[in-house]
């Protein structure tokens, strides 16, 4: 087959050409359009992978947009979650002051709703007590300057309402956000906070100016509080005691315990009551009863204290009883006087009027010491005093027949009342037998002090113009007493022909031992 397809050619290639020219132009023709068609073919699919590439460019873009999208829904959402969540109210105002969007909040300030969007703010009423609400949002379209004010709604909730200009994301001004927070507890809360403090700064104030002695250490440092009334009663100023710690700036001392123990109980029970010792500025001290409460503030641990001053009252209860001591003391040995007195009297006198005279006359001279002691509250007799209250009753006639002098002396409360019943019988003495039995009789009492140590007291009974007297021959209970009524003193009499003259020294300075002698 393949021979005749060769003989088919030859045969062919031996025929005459016929129109050589025309089939060249059919040649080329097909041959430019095929080229034609390559180029064609070759520009689409240049543009099919062209729009392939667009495509996947377009999906690229699209997931992009996708997803710029989603975070501006999240935003968004976040948005009204976070408005929701504060619970502030906001209201969007455009340019000229219309409505663009409001939150749920503005509905319980404004009759607004949705469908006021675009509406004036002129137009809508509110609740709030601010007229100046449009001059001030037109004050922050023109000055581009937030406002701020603190307004108050017709239900007396108190708002905090800020203005600020609405700026988009290129930085243009479109208007004006206007948010408002309701601050009434806030409000309610200064309010409290403003009357405490006014109330904590008159009592402070009070506190400062009192004249009771408060004052306020910290528990772990110094005195951080000091007011008028510590400053007078210490002695030391708010400056010299703030900073210093108050046991070792008052010398404090716990009476049976100490001050370690003092603050173990404060820690202990929040409080401390009690008798302390303080020391003064100039060296005194102090008996104090004193409060403390202890409190923490601001972290410190604080001791309030308030004390008073007690002094005085101790040592007027320490006197007191003392002079109940000594009262019963003087108690028990004037009723034995009294019982010796008697028994002596009656032993010693003719009949019941004599015993009568004699005890009503020792009684009288006890009573009369015993005032003076009173008088003195217990402290001592004047000595010119007691024997003037003993003669008097024998010179009621002629005060001029006694004459007493001698420097101050008091007599300790223990011989005051022996030794004004030795001048009673000295003076009943006189008066019966001696120098006052006479009209022209005198006595002279006089005496000295020595400043030996211890002093004595030297007292000299002289009488004069009397009869002539004589030494007894027995000694009676008139003579016991005189001799013998303080166990201490020296007592010598002599008897001369123109007077008597008794001489008793005692000493002064141990009033302990000088007791009441034995007139039994």
């Amino acid at each position: 087959m393949a021979d005749n397809d060769t003989a088919e050619q030859e045969s062919n290639d031996k025929k005459p050409v016929i129109g050589a020219s025309a089939g060249d132009e059919t040649v080329q023709r097909l041959r430019t359009v095929r080229e034609e068609s390559d180029a064609a073919n070759e520009e689409l699919r240049a543009a099919n992978e062209e729009l392939q590439s667009i495509n996947e460019e377009l999906q690229t873009v699209n997931s992009e947009l996708k997803l710029k999208l989603e975070a501006v829904s999240r935003a968004h959402s976040d948005l009204r979650n976070l408005v929701a969540a504060t619970d502030i109210g906001t209201l969007f105002l455009d340019s000229g002051l219309r409505i663009k969007r409001f939150t749920d909040r503005m509905t319980d300030l404004f009759s607004i709703t949705t469908a006021d969007e675009g509406r004036s703010i002129t137009d809508i009423s509110h609740q709030l007590e601010y007229h100046d609400l449009v001059k001030d949002a037109r004050a922050v379209l023109a000055n581009l300057t937030p406002i701020r004010h603190e307004v108050r709604s017709r239900a007396d909730r108190w708002y905090d309402m800020r203005m600020r200009p609405y700026r988009t994301a290129d930085d243009k001004i479109d208007g004006v956000v206007i948010t408002f927070v309701d601050i009434s507890e806030r409000r309610q809360v200064d309010e409290a906070l403003r009357v405490s403090e006014e109330n904590l700064s008159q009592g402070q104030r009070l506190v400062e100016l009192s004249r009771d002695p408060i004052f306020i250490w910290d528990f772990d440092d110094g005195i951080v509080f000091w007011n008028r009334g510590s400053e007078e009663l210490y002695g030391y100023s708010s400056a010299e005691a703030v900073g210093r710690r108050k046991d070792q700036l008052l010398a404090t001392q716990i009476p049976g315990s100490s001050f370690a123990e003092l603050r173990a109980k404060l820690l202990a029970d929040g409080s401390y009551s009690g008798e302390v010792r303080h020391r003064t500025k100039n060296g005194r001290e102090l008996t104090i009863e004193t409060r403390i409460v202890l409190k923490t503030m601001a972290g410190k641990r604080l001791a309030l204290e308030s004390t008073r001053d007690v002094t005085e009252r101790k040592q007027w209860e320490r006197r007191q009883q003392l002079l109940l001591g000594e009262l019963a003391h003087r108690v028990r040995n004037t009723l034995a006087v009294v019982q010796a007195i008697a028994h002596q009297s009656l032993r010693t006198s003719k009949s019941s009027e004599q015993f009568v005279q004699r005890f009503d006359g020792r009684l009288a001279a006890l009573a009369s010491a015993h005032t003076l002691l009173v008088n003195s509250d217990w402290e001592g007799a004047d000595l010119a005093t007691l024997a003037r209250s003993q003669l008097e009753p024998y010179t009621s006639d002629n005060p001029g027949r006694v004459q007493i002098g001698g420097e101050p002396v008091t007599m300790p409360a223990d011989l005051a009342t022996p030794f004004g019943l030795i001048l009673h019988e000295l003076a009943t003495n006189a008066a019966k037998h001696g120098s006052l039995s006479c009209p022209k009789g005198s006595v002279t009492v006089e005496w000295t002090v020595t400043r030996n140590d211890p002093r004595v007291l030297k007292v000299v009974w002289h009488e004069q113009g009397g009869p002539p007297v004589q030494q007894p021959v027995t000694s009676g209970f008139g003579s016991a007493l005189i001799e013998n009524g303080i166990s201490s003193a020296t007592v010598r009499r002599e008897f001369k022909r123109s007077g008597l003259i008794c001489t008793i020294e005692l000493p002064l300075s141990k009033p302990a031992e000088n007791g009441g002698g034995d007139i039994r």
